[in-house]
C-alpha cells in the first residue's frame, strides 16, 4: 500500500512538476501573456472609439499603459507556479520565489501608478502622488535584497544545477522529507488551480463583458494572491515541522521559523496601504535576508554537541 502510494504520487508529480512540464507551462504563459496583452488593447482602442457605450473615461482603459497590468498578472501566476515547483527542490529558492512575486506585484503597482500620471502634465501634480514615489524607492530596495538573497545561496543553488532529482545515497529520513515536500507541492498546486478557477466562476457570476472582466482582474488578483500568502504561510510551517522531523539542527530551525515570519509579513501587508505596506514588504524580504545571512554564518562554526 504504501509503495503504491509513492507509485502515484512519483506519477503526478513528474506529470505537473517535472522540467518538461514547466517548460511547456512557459511556453503556454508566454502566448497567453501576449494575447492578453493585445486584447487588452484592443480594449483600450474599443473604448476610445465609443464601441462599448460607456462615456467618460474607464478605469483600466484610460491610457496604453494599462494594457501591460493583464500580461503582468498572468506572469505572477506562473510564478505562483515556479514557487511550487521548487518547494520539494529547495526551501531558500522556494521563499526566493515569495519574494520575488511580491516584488512583480509592486512593480505592477508601479505600471498603474504611471498609467494616472500619464493623464497630468503639471509636474507638481506628479511628484506629489507619494504612492508612486514609495513604490519605485521599494521596489529598488526590493531588487537589491533578493540578489543578497540569492547571492548568499549561490553555492546550494549550483548544486542543485548540477545534481537534479534525488541524489544516491540519500539517508531515509531524507528521502520522506522530499516525499513528504512533494506531497505538500502536488496539494498547493490543487488548491492553487481550485482557487483559480473559483476567482473566474466568481467574476462570470459578477458581470460576463470583456470591460467588466479587465476591471475586475485587479481586484481579483490582488485578493486571490492575499489569500494565497495565507494558504503558504500554512505550508512554511508544515515545512518547518518535516524539517524538524529529520533533524532538529538549531540552525536550520531558526532559518525555516525566519522564513515563517516572512511570508507572514507580505501577507499582512496585502491588509495595509500606502507606506505601511511597502514597509512591511522591505521588512518581510530584509527579514529572510539576514535570517539567510546568519543561518549561513553558523555552518561555518563549530557548534556544541547535545550527546552526553
Amino acid at each position: 500500500m504504501k509503495r503504491k502510494m509513492k507509485s502515484i504520487v512519483t506519477t503526478l508529480y513528474e506529470k505537473v512538476l517535472s522540467e518538461n512540464s514547466k517548460r511547456l507551462i512557459e511556453k503556454l504563459v508566454f502566448v497567453t501573456a501576449l494575447a492578453g496583452f493585445f486584447l487588452h488593447l484592443l480594449g483600450i482602442g474599443m473604448q476610445h472609439l465609443g464601441w462599448f457605450g460607456v462615456s467618460g473615461s474607464v478605469t483600466g482603459f484610460e491610457s496604453p499603459i494599462d494594457a501591460l497590468y493583464t500580461p503582468f498578472s498572468i506572469i505572477l501566476f506562473y510564478e505562483v507556479y515556479c514557487l511550487i515547483y521548487y518547494l520539494p527542490k529547495s526551501i531558500t529558492i522556494y521563499i526566493g520565489k515569495q519574494f520575488e512575486i511580491i516584488a512583480l506585484i509592486t512593480i505592477r503597482g508601479i505600471f498603474d501608478e504611471l498609467s494616472k500620471l500619464s493623464h497630468t502634465s503639471d509636474l507638481e501634480d506628479i511628484f506629489a502622488s507619494p504612492d508612486f514615489l514609495y513604490s519605485m524607492v521599494t521596489i529598488l530596495i526590493l531588487f537589491l535584497l533578493i540578489y543578497l538573497f540569492y547571492l548568499r545561496n549561490q553555492k546550494s543553488i549550483r548544486v542543485d544545477k548540477n545534481s537534479p532529482g534525488l541524489p544516491p545515497g540519500l539517508p531515509k529520513k531524507k528521502k520522506r522529507y522530499v516525499t513528504a515536500k512533494r506531497v505538500l507541492a502536488l496539494l498547493l498546486t490543487i488548491l492553487f488551480v481550485v482557487m483559480v478557477l473559483f476567482n473566474m466562476v466568481e467574476w462570470l457570476f459578477i458581470d460576463h463583458s470583456l470591460l467588466g472582466f479587465f476591471q475586475q482582474t485587479k481586484m481579483a488578483t490582488e485578493t486571490f494572491f492575499s489569500d494565497f500568502f495565507m494558504v503558504l504561510i500554512l505550508t512554511d510551517v508544515l515545512v518547518l515541522l518535516f524539517s524538524f522531523a529529520i533533524n532538529d539542527d538549531f540552525p536550520k530551525v531558526m532559518r525555516n521559523s525566519g522564513f515563517v515570519v516572512s511570508t507572514t509579513l507580505i501577507k499582512l501587508s496585502f491588509n495595509v496601504e500606502g507606506v505601511a505596506s511597502h514597509l512591511l514588504v522591505v521588512m518581510a524580504v530584509l527579514f529572510g535576508t539576514l535570517m539567510l545571512r546568519l543561518y549561513k554564518m553558523y555552518r561555518r562554526i563549530e557548534l556544541p554537541d547535545d550527546k552526553v
